[in-house]
């Protein structure tokens, strides 16, 4: 029996199955291992909120304020860039810890790539497909769908 490891990702969330493939049984079957959840999910609007009594730039009638514009600056992105940080510092872990011969991945075509460059090398070289999919929602079957011809 080959151990081999199948981890599915979006921005917010990983999971990770063992796939079992041994001769005895004539179908492969997935072993649910882990989930983790990014917090992208998590809405800023539970960490942030306006504080009392502060105006937004421009709006004070005798001139130009120095506050804040209320602009999100780019912090999308930001917290995109550090999901796909954190879902490949995890999904490094989990390869250190069940020490697969092989890796099968999925994740949506958006962080597919990014993802990938942000794994370290013995990590992605354990990889043998990977499939620009997101499969997190999806059930066992039709995991096995994409990856077992």
């Amino acid at each position: 029996m080959t151990k081999t490891l199948v981890v599915l990702a979006d921005l917010g969330h990983l999971k990770a199955y063992r796939l079992d493939e041994t001769k005895q049984q004539h179908t492969p079957k997935l072993e649910f291992l882990e989930q983790w959840d990014t917090p992208i999910t998590h809405h800023l609007s539970e960490d942030l909120t306006d504080q009392a009594g502060r105006f937004r730039k421009g709006t004070v009638p005798a001139g130009p304020s120095d506050l804040s514009d209320g602009e999100q600056h780019n912090l999308d992105l930001e917290r995109s860039r550090r999901a796909v940080k954190g879902l490949a510092r995890h999904m490094a872990e989990l390869v250190k810890r069940e020490k697969p011969e092989s890796c099968y991945f999925a994740a949506a075509r958006e962080i597919n790539g990014a993802l990938l460059e942000a794994l370290d090398s013995p990590t992605r070289l354990r990889i043998q497909k990977n499939v620009p999919v997101n499969l997190t929602h999806s059930s066992p079957a039709e995991v096995l769908a994409h990856f077992c011809e």
